[in-house]
This record gives C-alpha cells, sequence and structure tokens, in this order.
C-alpha cells in the first residue's frame, strides 16, 4: 500500500497521447506550431505525461482521436463541434487573434472578390449573378460566414455557380485567378497567407466581413477536473507566457488563448449541411 496517487491510465496505453493541430498548418507555420508543440510535450514529461512529437495525424481527426481516448489537444471546426456530444471532446479554449476587430475567442471570415468584382461590397447582394469558391461544405469559415455575410443568415445563397476548392488556400487561388467571383477564409488564415502569398493577394479585393462567431475551439478528451487536464491547461498558459514562443506564435496572428462557455457553439447548429 502506498500514499502515491495512481495516476490515471489511458484505455489505449500501446497509444501516446496526440496533437491535432493541423489548422493553419503551411510552410511559414509549420515551425512556430511544431515550436508551440513542443513546449507543451516538455512541460507536461515533467508530470510523467507522453504526448506524440507530431502535431497531427493524416488518418483521423480530432474527433476520432477522442473517441478513442488518445487526443491530447486538438482543434475543431465550430461547425463539428457545436454537433458533439458535450463529453466528446472537452471544450478548452479558442484562441486570441491578434485582431483588435475581434473580440478575444471570437473569429470573423473576410469576404474577397475577384478584380472584376472589386467595386462590389456587401449590400450589392445579387448571388445569383456569382461564382463562389467555397472551401468545403462543413466549414463554417470558408460557407455559412459567405451566406451570413450577405444575407444576414446561414441559409445558402443562390449562386451562379459553387466552386468546391477544398482549402483556404485554394480558394484565394481560385478568386486571384477569376476563375471564381467571391470567397470567405477566416481571419486568422487570411493573415496567414498575406504573408505567405502575397503576390495572389494582391490580386484580390476585400468587400467585408462576415459578423464574429466563436473561434474554432481547442478541445481534449481530458475532462474537468482531471490531473492530466490540469497540467496539460497549464502548459498551454506556459507556453503563451514564454518570450520566444509567444513571439512566435504572435507572427502567425496567435497572441493566446481564452476559455468560454461551451453553450456559445451552440449556434453553429442553425447550420445545415
Amino acid at each position: 500500500i502506498t500514499d502515491k496517487k495512481t495516476p490515471i491510465m489511458s484505455p489505449y496505453p500501446d497509444i501516446p497521447h496526440r496533437a491535432q493541430l493541423n489548422w493553419y498548418l503551411f510552410e511559414q507555420t509549420a515551425p512556430v506550431l511544431g515550436s508551440f508543440w513542443k513546449y507543451i510535450r516538455q512541460h507536461l514529461a515533467k508530470y510523467g505525461i507522453e504526448a506524440a512529437a507530431d502535431l497531427w495525424d493524416p488518418a483521423h481527426t480530432a474527433l476520432s482521436l477522442s473517441r478513442q481516448n488518445s487526443l491530447l489537444l486538438g482543434q475543431m471546426c465550430s461547425l463539428t463541434f457545436s454537433a458533439c456530444q458535450p463529453e466528446m471532446p472537452f471544450y478548452i479554449g479558442s484562441y486570441i487573434l491578434d485582431d483588435t476587430e475581434v473580440r478575444p475567442g471570437y473569429y470573423r471570415s473576410v469576404i474577397i472578390v475577384s478584380d472584376k468584382q472589386k467595386m462590389r461590397r456587401l449590400g450589392d447582394d445579387v448571388p445569383q449573378t456569382l461564382c463562389a469558391a467555397i472551401s468545403e461544405p462543413d466549414s463554417f469559415s470558408g460557407r455559412f460566414a459567405l451566406y451570413q455575410a450577405l444575407q444576414n443568415s446561414f441559409t445558402p445563397c443562390n449562386f451562379a455557380k459553387t466552386l468546391y476548392t477544398g482549402t483556404h488556400l485554394d480558394t484565394l487561388l481560385a478568386v486571384a485567378s477569376g476563375k471564381a467571383d467571391i470567397g470567405a477564409i477566416d481571419c486568422l488564415t487570411w493573415h496567414i497567407l498575406q504573408n505567405l502569398l502575397p503576390e495572389q493577394v494582391a490580386q484580390i479585393h476585400i468587400a467585408g466581413y462576415s459578423p464574429q462567431m466563436p473561434g474554432p475551439p481547442l478541445v481534449t478528451m481530458l475532462p474537468d477536473g482531471n490531473d492530466r487536464r490540469a497540467h496539460l491547461e497549464a502548459a498551454i498558459q506556459a507556453a503563451f507566457a514564454d518570450t520566444d514562443i509567444s513571439a512566435q506564435m504572435k507572427t502567425v496572428g496567435i497572441t493566446g488563448y481564452i476559455s468560454g462557455d461551451r453553450d456559445r457553439y451552440n449556434d453553429f447548429q442553425a447550420c445545415v449541411i
């Protein structure tokens, strides 16, 4: 018999706790987020908590890793998260963006238009004459935020044509090349793409912005009150308090994270895929 507290073991002891931080992973940002995750891993290792070195697993999503009980830290689309049961996965918080126009923990989408539509502004809403570039059907920032910006609702617009691009980067390229007239890109990805692809960014125009919504949540398999959860949250706070890590994260447009009410994400349930 010992007084030492028995560690809480994963039901999958052969699987190290994983991260699924593949959002915003571009050539410029991968080293930054890699340093962020490495700092968190090293912090957790002091408490005997094992974490995989990879930032993401292409064979899984944050939700599937959570179902395996192996997700230590991940990020999910707000729309996907809103459809999850409260305990699958658990909410930690949202990034604070380096944008004084956006509330902490919230984000918005930048509505971009092609050069031939450069005089268009929100309110000139004749979507039936436009070809829209949409990243994915289940993307809030790339799809529903566009509807929200154009007609103040989540009801799909009756565009003349919809071009599904697969990514925000490809939405930018489609609008810049004139293959599409209009598209939406979340403001954090937009911040990154401005530095990554300045020539393509110079070929498009900003028509306006969508209303602000709670940002894509940081999530975990660990419930509130769990010792490992407490160590994880302390590790995230320590990372943003570290001078080098915080400076690196700010270069990609992230200044910290903030917790909020999970029920804020219920608003996304009005989006019908």
